[in-house]
């Protein structure tokens, strides 16, 4: 019994680092080249089934200035026959680009459960070129 109890302990012990790791530092998830005026689609993998959601962070991007950012919506995963293996649900975001230079995005995964949100951040980095103009 004190052994389960000394695992379960450090299993406790390690998820709350990986989540406290994660918190602190962003992953780079996507890195995109486009030019002034066209537009990148991104799909962010997730479960809107059971209250998981993504939203722009602005205070953690950068380059907003330089691009606008809209969500499409959710293309919804057909249903499986077990809840634990299931395809993930994508949603849709365009991103335009609107001056050349670098903006990195930060997008939020979160979920509020019993007061609390627990969160996961991830980075889109999007490259912007000018756009040639052709005599």
């Amino acid at each position: 019994m004190r052994r389960l109890l000394a695992i379960i302990a450090m299993l406790l012990l390690v998820s709350a680092s990986v989540s406290a790791s994660a918190a602190e530092d962003p992953k780079i998830i996507l890195t995109s080249e486009t030019k002034v005026g066209e537009v990148v689609f991104l799909k962010l993998p997730g479960n809107p089934q059971v209250g998981y959601k993504w939203r722009l962070n602005k205070e953690l991007s950068t380059g907003l200035d330089l691009v606008s950012v809209d969500q499409i919506g959710w293309l919804m995963a057909p249903k499986g026959r077990s809840m634990f293996f299931q395809q993930r649900s994508v949603l849709n975001v365009v991103v335009r680009a609107k001056a050349a230079g670098q903006a990195q995005l930060a997008f939020d995964y979160y979920r509020r459960l019993s007061g609390r949100t627990y969160s996961k951040t991830s980075l889109v980095r999007v490259i912007i070129k000018p756009t040639q103009i052709s005599q």
